[in-house]
């Protein structure tokens, strides 16, 4: 072997051996590693109206699915006595219940307790309803983000909450956020093939253009409220950039945002859970958190149970960006248009395909493209539906 080429051989050998030696699977603790192990999410708000509490049975990781706990008698006890009902839904594992004002009281403890078809009894914590402070506003600032391997700055918006903090028993505030926001699909004749032979414009009814996306921002925003001084506190939410392709303050934006008032194991959970969703597909991120359950067995407290059980306060307000001063509204003209780089070619081996037809720069083009480009329904969270509150 020559030695230049034999040098490069070891080189790369050593790499192998360093990345082999770095790289761990991550596998959780033994116990989650179980199948059927009862799971109960329960957190129930300060909110009248009907709740749910979800209630299954765990799924080896390697093969996950929902395995629904079926027959469940449920109850939310009051510290006083008095309790409510929770009744299957039509959804199996999930528990419903119309809870009004009067029982939801601000101050009382509160505690789940769930009966399983097999006769085991299970209690969680008790837990109160904490007062929350009323969100005084909601609004935007247009701002400007440095990203790394960007020689310019990214134009975008960021909201930010006003609410004035005059009560100690607030303790601890978590945000909830959930955006939504309008996306447009380009105006190109479409095509549907449903097998080799037929080809047929694809009806109006299935090629919507405009959609309305939905989908709740995973980042963990939290604050333990002993760190504030008496006042009015601010506080901002993520960057979202102007992007042409995501389009997500192109048009129309909305975002909805829930203040929680909790406990202190509720916080710690909800911490937990928010690092966890953030830290999810990176090979160095961090690894699941084990969560520990306030929810036992109360025959057998060596059972392992998943799940937790939390009460909170919630104030809510919503807020709109739309034809933002300063930012370019332009959208990308060649955002999901056919080309005949597309992905598949005139003569589709699976069915349905899709094709789009479409003249620019001079040419018409009639390729092959992918389902949400000529269906905006396709996309997560989405819906052609407008909003009640748009």
């Amino acid at each position: 072997m020559p030695s230049l080429t034999r040098q490069i051989f070891i080189i790369n050998l050593i790499v192998l051996v360093l990345l082999s030696a770095c790289v761990e699977r991550y596998r959780p603790d033994d116990m989650y590693l179980k199948e059927g192990l009862l799971a109960i999410s329960a957190h129930i708000t300060n909110e009248p109206g009907s709740q749910t509490i979800e209630v299954s049975r765990s799924s080896n990781p390697e093969s996950p699915g929902f395995n629904p706990e079926l027959g469940c008698f449920i109850l939310l006890l009051r510290e006083d006595g008095e309790s409510r009902e929770f009744i299957a839904s039509e959804q199996p594992g999930f528990y419903t219940a119309e809870l009004d004002s009067s029982y939801l009281r601000t101050g009382m403890l509160f505690q789940v307790q769930v009966l399983t078809q097999d006769g085991n009894e299970y209690h969680s914590d008790f837990d109160m309803i904490r007062p929350v402070p009323a969100i005084d506003q909601v609004y935007y600032k247009v701002e400007n983000m440095n990203y790394t391997g960007e020689d310019d700055p990214v134009p975008g918006i960021r909201f930010y909450l006003d609410f004035t903090f005059d009560d100690e028993a607030y303790e601890y505030i978590r945000w909830e956020l959930t955006e939504t926001y309008e996306f447009h699909n380009p105006s190109t004749d479409a095509f549907i093939q449903s097998n080799r032979w037929t080809v047929r414009p694809l009806a109006r009814e299935d090629n919507p253009r405009v959609c309305y996306l939905t989908r709740a921002i995973p980042a963990s925003h939290s604050i333990a409220t002993r760190q504030l001084d008496f006042g009015l506190f601010n506080k901002s939410f993520d960057f979202i950039p102007n992007d042409w392709n995501e389009q997500k303050i192109l048009f129309k934006y909305s975002l909805l945002v829930r203040q929680h008032s909790m406990g202190p194991e509720a916080y710690k959970y909800w911490n937990e859970v928010g690092a966890t969703r953030q830290g999810q597909g990176m090979l160095f991120d961090k690894q699941p958190a084990l969560l520990k359950s306030n929810i036992r067995n109360i025959a057998d407290e060596s059972e392992k149970v998943l799940g937790f059980f939390s009460m909170s306060g919630v104030q809510e307000a919503r807020a709109f960006a739309e034809e933002i001063p300063g930012l370019d509204h332009k959208p990308n003209p060649y955002y999901c248009l056919p080309v005949d780089r597309g992905p598949g070619t005139n003569q589709p081996t699976s069915f349905p395909a899709f094709f789009a037809r479409a003249t620019y720069d001079g040419a018409t083009v009639y390729e092959e493209v992918y389902m949400y480009c000529v269906d905006c329904r396709e996309y997560k969270g989405s819906t052609a539906l407008i909003p009640e509150f748009w």
